[in-house]
């Protein structure tokens, strides 16, 4: 094989591959850093059998059901009557938020997903910075989110 030839070879694989990881992902407002292509997994899914998917980073689907209305620090999502808190990485603060109209729009969220208890006075807080009556349990799940995909929006 020439030398020619292995270079076009190299060159066509790495094009395919880049075509296959940005074709792979739904279209949608992409906030965060690089979504990467993975089986995106209904909330649902995740939720029927949480100790399979902890400690790894994952791409799943969900409806916004609240989001800070202070700062977009936090969303809680939805999948029937299961729920589960969403916070960026970097915390409150950092470079990302959510947006603060995003309730009943699905996203796609990349991040680690692991069991939290929520105390008393937190569920107070999350309650006033959503403005609404907010339901938290006090044992519920989280993701540590770094990218999502606002699915139910044009990508800019």
């Amino acid at each position: 094989m020439s030398r020619f030839t292995t270079v076009g070879t190299l060159l066509w694989l790495a094009t395919a591959s880049c075509a296959a990881t940005n074709g792979s992902l739904p279209a949608g407002l992409q906030i965060g850093e690089t979504v990467e292509s993975r089986e995106v997994l209904p909330f649902a899914v995740v939720r029927s059998d949480p100790s399979r998917h902890l400690e790894q980073t994952l791409l799943v689907e969900a409806t916004v059901n609240a989001v800070c209305q202070n700062k977009g620090c936090w969303m809680q999502v939805a999948d029937g009557d299961q729920t589960a808190m969403v916070r960026w990485e970097a915390g409150c603060g950092g470079k990302y938020t959510f947006p603060k109209d995003a309730m009943g729009e699905r996203v796609l969220i990349q991040g680690s997903f692991y069991p939290k208890t929520i105390s008393p006075e937190d569920a107070e807080h999350l309650q006033e910075e959503f403005g609404r009556g907010l339901r938290v349990p006090e044992q519920t799940y989280e993701f540590n989110a770094s990218a999502v995909v606002m699915l139910d929006r044009k990508g800019s």
